[in-house]
This record gives structure tokens, sequence and C-alpha cells, in this order.
């Protein structure tokens, strides 16, 4: 009898032991990778994180800014995209990621990058002269028309419109690089921050991927010009059209025509100019459509649709 209450008395010590164990709070553990066309100032790069467990909030920074994530549709997984500025310095920077669980178990994790010169080349041109010295009754409308632009690019709504793969928006290569310093009319001006395709005036121009149109109309130095919101940060910008095919609100899904080439603004000649902003940053499109190629889980948007405007 004694010995069956001393096995009793050892069982419930037992169980109570697994019980207590089972209330203590699993270690969080952040795997992070990344991949990118190259490491130079201007390009992106695709940043995955995977959890040893279920995260509620996942954020980082990287290049004095924030990191956005967005949950991917493989359990404990989150992606984003990232741009290193054009005035990065070259050298060893971090990406920080940070991680905190529903029960409050919190873990950071970081990733040394090894940025690389850029090796921007030069381009001359020659242009009206109104469109490198614009004239004083035009000033006021080129400082009115980069401020609506700088704010709708500083403004981040917290939905996800693209998916899938990038495409060009007309046939063919680019013929200017981006990055490049412009030399105009024999002026140093500043680094040009977008890929030219070379077409003739009239070959439709069709949506890289899809999104919202937030501005379409004509502007000083970029003539024609269309904006799509990707959500999340995201954004292209056409220009030069000859023509616009769309309007402000309108949704587009990837390859619907927004407009016609042109040679609008401040042009040498007829082409396309597209340039891409990520969380304020100029990007390279063409080290875009690479990143997001590499995007193995095309998740839903998440929930919330509100707007945020952040200076950097």
């Amino acid at each position: 009898m004694r010995h069956g209450v001393r096995s009793f008395i050892v069982l419930l010590i037992a169980v109570g032991h697994v019980a207590g164990q089972g209330h203590a709070r699993l270690p969080l553990t952040l795997s992070v990778s990344t991949q990118a066309r190259s490491l130079k100032p201007g390009e992106v790069i695709l940043v995955a994180v995977t959890a040893s467990r279920d995260v509620d909030t996942l954020d980082g920074t990287a290049f004095g800014n924030p990191i956005e994530f967005w949950r991917a549709t493989s359990p404990r997984r989150w992606l984003a995209l990232i741009g290193i500025p054009l005035d990065t310095e070259i050298g060893r920077r971090e990406i920080v990621v940070h991680g905190t669980t529903a029960d409050a178990v919190s873990e950071s994790t970081r990733v040394s990058l090894q940025i690389l010169e850029g090796g921007f080349e030069q381009r001359r041109l020659r242009v009206d002269q109104r469109f490198v010295d614009p004239p004083p009754s035009e000033i006021d409308r080129v400082l009115a028309e980069q401020k609506r632009l700088d704010t709708l690019f500083a403004t981040t709504r917290r939905e996800r419109f693209w998916s899938g793969a990038w495409r060009s928006p007309v046939p063919g290569r680019p013929t200017s690089s981006f990055g490049r310093q412009t030399v105009m009319n024999g002026e140093v001006r500043g680094r040009h921050q977008g890929a030219d395709f070379h077409a003739s005036t009239g070959t439709p121009v069709h949506a890289p991927n899809a999104g919202e149109i937030v501005l379409a109309e004509g502007l000083y130095f970029s003539g024609n010009t269309v904006v799509i919101d990707h959500g999340d940060g995201l954004y292209s910008l056409f220009a030069h059209l000859s023509r616009i095919d769309v309007r402000p609100g309108a949704r587009v899904a990837s390859g619907d025509v927004l407009g016609l080439v042109g040679a609008t603004g401040r042009v040498t000649g007829p082409h396309l100019h597209w340039a891409v902003r990520l969380h304020d940053v100029s990007v390279d499109p063409l080290s875009l459509a690479f990143a997001a190629a590499h995007v193995d889980d095309q998740s839903a948007a998440p929930s919330s649709a509100a707007h945020r405007s952040r200076r950097r």
C-alpha cells in the first residue's frame, strides 16, 4: 500500500514537471537570406526571413530605412524588397531583422552586405535650353510638380497589388542605363534615375505589373506622364508619352496599355523613360524585375489599406 502511494506521489511530481515545461517559452530563431542582381547603389535586394516559430511582428532596417515585410504563403516565412540608395558608400553595411512572437519572445539577427562601387558612366545630352534652365514663368509650375511627386512617392499604402513576374513596358532592351551622370547642354546635372527604352512614337506602353493609376497628366520635365502605385511603397513612372490612355483611380493589370510612346517634355527624341521608387528610394527598374523574379511566394495583400506618409 505504501509502495502504491509512493508511486502515485512520484507520478504527480513527474506530471507537474512536464506541465511546467509546457509553459516555458520556446526560443525564436530567424534565418535570413538575400537575393540581388548586384550589390551596387540603385539595386534591389530581395530579403527572405524564415522563423523557427510563428511571429506576430517582423521588422528591420537597412541603409538607414525601415524594412517593410509581407507574410508569404509558406508558414513562418516573410519577404521584403529593399533598395540600395544611390548615395550609399561602398563597404560593409548591415541588414537588421527583429521578430516578436505572441508570447513576447523576441530575436534579432544581422546580415552583412559588401556594397560595391556603382561604376556609373556619363552621358551627354543636347536639349532645348528651356528644359535645362526653365524660364521664370515656369518656375512655380516646376516646383509644384516636384512637390507633388515627392509627396506621392513618400506615401506608403499597406496593400500590395503586384504579383508574379515583371514585364518590360515596351519591346527591346534599355538604351540608357540607370545611374549615369548626366551632362546636359554642357552642364553637369543629376544622375539618370530610370531606364530608357528606344521605341518609335505610337508604340504601346504596357503596365509592367498590376497597380492603381495615381497620376496621369502632362508635367514640365517628363511630358505626358503616368504613375502606377503597385502598393506597399512601390511606384512606377512612365514619361514622355505621346498619348495617355488611363485615368487616376483606375486599376490596371500587368500588360494593360497605359498610353503611347512619344517625345514630350525634356527629350532628345522618341523613347520611353521608366523610373521606379521603392519606399522613396530610386532604384533600377531592371534590378527590380530581377529581384521580384526570385520571389518564391506570392501572398495575399495585407488586410489594412491605411496610408502612411514618411519622409526619409
